[in-house]
């Protein structure tokens, strides 16, 4: 089994960090690339401490599917997949058959319930009948958010901008995925000998079981559920260049829209994008520019709290995670924003250090 990002000690307060500067160090003009999280020679403790990760995860994924809970199934079938992806770079492995079933059992019990359909789609592998049909009942459950197309790796360029035209939102459910996390983490902790190694907060350890859940699950939702951008942003410069005032551009610039207000900021960095791709004058270039700065410039402070906090900032996060009236991603960086005392907008003038317009 792969070392986890969230599997060491010093390992996941850097993974932490470094998803966090990931979106940041573009801004800043970095001439060097963010440090991978395991280094090729890891410390013996931050071995220890991945030994111990895979341990208990390899407990919990059977524990959760006991409960029979369709979250949990979901959830015990995405960790079993991530452990036998990582075991073997070989293609043509058998899919693990236990994942299997917990997938199939998760999704004869998941109802409408959003949260287990978006971690059976964030499946492993993307030719499993049960994700194309979890994908499928999501788009039923929620027709006007978008993220239930995104997330559907079949999805064409041209489905998603049909869907985009009668959409209202884009929710992926990130937020709510991650305190379910942490909940099972809470419910079916760590033995005490392996969460001296796991967590503690010594040696650059995470401080709790909640920021090691919170490290663990953002390193495996944003490897398993972040939507495949790159056709949509390809289709639509081709459409933005080629046939600016066609119905394709202006399909274009309504999913941009849409996507700007969307539930991380992954998302709305596409969104600025493809709008800015098919803007189609001057005064909707100015509009977009101003949205971008704003954006920049949350980013940055964002990266910079982060950066400068014990724990690269994870003990703020799981601390607002908590709270109920945080749903995503942009709520929780204004919030931790409006804390420190930061302008959610930039002062006049300003541009990010390696912007050019």
């Amino acid at each position: 089994m792969r070392q986890d990002p969230g599997g060491g000690d010093a390992v996941a307060r850097r993974a932490w960090i470094a998803g966090v500067l990931l979106g940041v160090a573009p801004l800043l003009g970095a001439q060097e690339p963010v440090a991978p999280p395991a280094a090729a020679h890891a410390a013996p403790q931050e071995e220890q401490a991945a030994t111990a990760h895979r341990a208990y995860l390899e407990r919990l994924a059977p524990q959760l599917a006991g409960s029979g809970q369709p979250r949990a199934l979901a959830f015990a079938a995405l960790l079993r997949d991530m452990d036998a992806l990582a075991e073997s770079s070989a293609e043509g492995n058998p899919p693990d058959a236990d994942a299997q079933a917990w997938r199939r059992k998760a999704f004869s019990r998941a109802g409408a319930d959003v949260v287990a359909l978006a971690l059976l789609v964030a499946g492993a592998d993307a030719e499993d009948a049960v994700r194309a049909d979890a994908a499928a009942r999501w788009r039923q459950v929620e027709p006007s958010n978008l993220a239930a197309w995104l997330s559907n790796p079949d999805a064409s360029p041209q489905q998603v901008l049909e869907a985009a035209r009668t959409a209202a939102r884009v929710d992926g459910h990130m937020y709510a995925q991650l305190r379910w996390i942490l909940q099972a983490h809470r419910d079916h902790p760590p033995s005490p000998a392996e969460a001296a190694r796991i967590h503690g907060g010594g040696n650059g350890q995470p401080a709790t079981l909640d920021d090691f859940a919170a490290i663990h699950g953002m390193a495996l939702l944003a490897a398993t559920a972040t939507p495949r951008f790159q056709p949509l942003l390809e289709f639509c410069r081709r459409a933005g260049t080629q046939a600016p005032g066609s119905m394709q551009a202006q399909d274009c610039r309504r999913a941009g829209e849409l996507l700007m207000s969307g539930d991380t900021f992954l998302v709305r960095m596409t969104g600025l994008a493809l709008a800015d791709g098919t803007a189609r004058d001057a005064v909707e270039r100015g509009r977009l520019a101003e949205a971008r700065r704003r954006f920049d410039w949350q980013m940055l402070q964002w990266g910079r709290l982060s950066g400068s906090a014990p724990g690269g900032g994870i003990g703020d996060f799981v601390r607002l995670l908590r709270d109920p009236a945080i749903d995503d991603e942009p709520a929780l960086v204004e919030r931790l924003l409006r804390e420190a005392g930061i302008p959610l907008d930039p002062p006049a003038g300003w541009r990010a250090p390696n912007r050019r317009n």
